[in-house]
């Protein structure tokens, strides 16, 4: 019998024009290879339907946005869609179906019911005709059609007052991504918004540095209260963040907070470390895709969680730390090495984050492995023998619920 424990869903961010996250396509794994192994798609498919089960539900799971799930031929002849709430999902319909008077029904009714239906890796063949009238996206793979097809389409939909969306898929840089806004497509799918491209020689605004001082001093070893006071104090916006962050904590009860040095005071040493991390890094991040900030929440969390099981528990006060900061690089547009060079951090997260070496980069890499479809980074050696994939899951799924709370 399948241990249903050792399955893994990684998601995937869409966003609109203006980079604000609208959904998040949900993707099978089955093991920490980050691939899929299986050659049926309808048994990919089932298993996100059970591990949404197991989980609890979409909203913990895709933030409380869209999830788009794909299905196949045999999962929509079974309704299988109907398993979810319409509020929550979009249904992807696989490229590989055959299309049948059956098959159109159901999903006619589908769309009846008030549930959004995707084409997935559309490509211009009249086969899909008969489906049109219930479709409310379409998913465009920028590697296996042309702009120009692109373009024509966006126009064709625009002459035909239709309400159609448009995705597109597999973005991989900026000059890609301003080509097809030109075209006022709709949403955005790639690896881009997750790894911006570095620029070099890109300066600094006195807000980041400001920011840059408070990450600074909260990390020095002997906190100086009245210094991050002071720091605090320069910025509206932290001040705001502080305070905001501090009355809503569920242990400060009907404590009233009067001051920012109070509130930092009655949070303590090891909580303001990271208020002031979460704090910091979504002031430095909003000048760049949402989900950089979403994703160092969740992978900081996921390495301060892993860090509490036994054969990690010397990392745990500098796991959460390393996690939050593993996208500065990447918000500021700089490089790792430059941006870390002047923090007085240890060396093992000075390693972790520039040379992928140490235990602190053992965890980071847990934590990466569970962010994209397919592993990128050419990395293949991942510690499951020091720790459980049913633990590693839970691990991601608590992060998950933390970010919600947070984000």
């Amino acid at each position: 019998m399948e241990r249903t424990f050792n399955t893994f869903i990684a998601r995937q961010a869409i966003l609109d024009i203006n980079l604000k996250t609208i959904g998040y396509e949900l993707l099978f794994r089955d093991s920490l290879d980050n691939v899929f192994k299986e050659s049926s798609p309808e048994k990919a498919t089932s298993k996100v339907i059970l591990q949404n089960h197991i989980l609890g539900n979409l909203t913990d799971v895709c933030f409380g946005k869209l999830a788009f799930i794909n299905f196949d031929e045999f999962t929509l002849l079974q309704n299988s869609p109907l398993l979810f709430n319409p509020r929550d999902i979009v249904v992807e319909i696989l490229e590989t179906i055959n299309i049948s008077e059956e098959l159109i029904f159901n999903v006619s009714q589908l769309h009846k019911k008030g549930y959004r239906v995707a084409l997935d890796d559309y490509d211009f063949s009249s086969k899909w005709d008969s489906l049109f009238p219930y479709i409310s996206i379409i998913k465009i793979d920028i590697e296996e059609v042309s702009y120009d097809q692109i373009k024509e389409l966006k126009k064709r939909l625009l002459s035909t007052e239709s309400q159609i969306k448009i995705i597109a898929e597999r973005i991989e840089n900026n000059e890609q991504f301003q080509q097809l806004k030109k075209i006022d497509i709709d949403y955005y799918q790639g690896y881009f918004f997750h790894k911006p491209e570095i620029k070099l020689g890109t300066c600094v605004s006195p807000l980041k540095i400001n920011l840059i001082q408070l990450f600074l001093e909260a990390y020095k070893p002997n906190l100086d209260f009245d210094q991050l006071t002071q720091i605090i104090s320069r910025d509206v916006t932290l001040v705001s963040g502080i305070l905001k962050l501090v009355n809503s904590a569920a242990e400060c009860g009907n404590i009233e907070i009067t001051s920012i040095k109070q509130a930092i005071t009655y949070l303590g040493t090891n909580k303001i470390k990271q208020y002031v991390a979460i704090i910091s890094m979504s002031t430095l991040s909003s000048d760049s895709s949402p989900e950089l900030f979403i994703e160092s929440l969740v992978r900081a969390k996921m390495m301060e969680l892993i860090a509490e099981e036994k054969p990690f528990n010397h990392l745990k006060d500098k796991a959460f730390l390393t996690g939050i900061l593993s996208n500065l690089d990447a918000i500021l547009n700089l490089p790792m090495k430059d941006v870390v060079k002047d923090f007085i951090f240890s060396q093992d997260i000075k390693f972790a984050l520039t040379n992928e070496q140490g235990e602190l980069s053992e965890l980071l890499a847990l934590a990466k492995y569970y962010e994209v479809p397919n592993s990128q980074n050419g990395r293949s050696f991942v510690p499951t023998d020091k720790i459980s994939q049913a633990t590693l899951l839970n691990c991601y799924y608590e992060s998950l619920k933390w970010g919600v709370s947070i984000a």
